[in-house]
C-alpha cells in the first residue's frame, strides 16, 4: 500500500479540463456539497422508505410522532447521512437506534449510531444500500435548487469521493494521490450514486422543458385560431 499523507485542502479544486475527475470529500472543502454530511434538509415519504428497505417504518411504531402516521406521511432529514442511517436501522427494524439517529443533527454521530444497528447483516444491507443513497440524494439535490445547480453544473465529469479510509463509498485515496493510483481505486459508490442522480435530474429538466414548449405551442395555436375567428366575424 502507498504511504498516505495528510489531506491537501486545495487538492479538490477542479482542474481546467472539463473532462477531468472532480474529487470531493469533507463538507468544508471545495464541492463539499456532494458530501453525505453537508447540511441539506429534505423530506421523503415513508412509502418511498418502505420500497427501499422492504417494510414500512410505521410497522415499527417508532417513527417521529408515533405509530399513528399513515403511509403518506413524510419525514424530514437534515442531511443525506441521516437518511442513509435511518434506512439502515429501518432495514433491520432497530427502532431504538433509528430514534437516536433522528434525535441528533450531527452527521458524525449519525454514522456512529448507524454502525451500532442491532441485527445488522452486511449481505442484507448490501442489497439495498446503493438505491438508498441514490434516493436520498435525489431528494437532497432535487429539493434544493442551489445544490441541484451545483451538481448539474459538473456536466459529464466523473465524480469521486476522495476518502482515504473508505474504499466502498469512496476511492480509498486523497484527491492529490488519486490519479497516480487510479487502477487501485475502491468502488466509489457515492460518486457513482451522484452521477446517477445527476443524470436523472437532467432528464427531469429536459422533460419539463419539452412540456413547457408543448404548452406554449398550444397557447400560440389557440391564440391564432382566435384571431382567425375574429377576422371572419369582421
Amino acid at each position: 500500500m502507498p504511504k498516505k499523507t495528510p489531506a491537501d485542502p486545495g487538492s479538490t479544486i477542479p482542474s481546467p479540463n472539463p473532462s477531468s475527475t472532480l474529487f470531493f470529500h469533507n463538507p468544508s472543502e471545495p464541492f463539499g456539497q456532494f458530501s453525505q454530511w453537508h447540511p441539506s434538509p429534505f423530506t421523503i415519504p415513508t412509502s418511498t422508505i418502505f420500497d427501499l428497505v422492504g417494510h414500512h417504518p410505521t410497522d415499527d411504531a417508532t417513527i417521529p410522532g408515533g405509530s399513528h402516521h399513515h403511509h403518506h406521511h413524510s419525514i424530514e432529514f437534515n442531511c443525506a447521512e441521516q437518511f442513509m442511517m435511518y434506512c439502515k436501522a429501518s432495514r433491520f427494524r432497530d427502532t431504538q437506534t433509528r430514534s437516536k439517529i433522528m434525535a441528533t443533527r450531527d452527521p458524525k454521530e449519525q454514522k456512529l449510531l448507524g454502525k451500532q444497528t442491532a441485527g445488522f447483516d452486511a449481505e442484507s444491507w448490501d442489497e439495498v444500500k446503493f438505491r438508498v443513497v441514490v434516493a436520498g440524494n435525489m431528494a437532497k439535490f432535487g429539493q434544493n435548487p442551489k445544490l441541484k445547480a451545483r451538481l448539474l453544473g459538473t456536466g459529464e465529469r466523473e465524480l469521486a469521493e476522495a476518502a482515504k479510509r473508505d474504499r466502498v463509498w469512496g476511492i480509498g485515496y486523497h484527491a492529490r494521490l488519486a490519479d497516480k493510483y487510479r487502477k487501485s481505486w475502491g468502488w466509489n459508490l457515492l460518486g457513482k450514486a451522484l452521477m446517477e442522480v445527476r443524470g436523472k435530474l437532467r432528464e427531469e429538466e429536459e422533460e419539463g422543458e419539452e412540456e413547457e414548449g408543448e404548452e406554449e405551442e398550444g397557447e400560440e395555436e389557440e391564440a391564432a385560431q382566435g384571431e382567425r375567428r375574429d377576422w371572419v366575424q369582421e
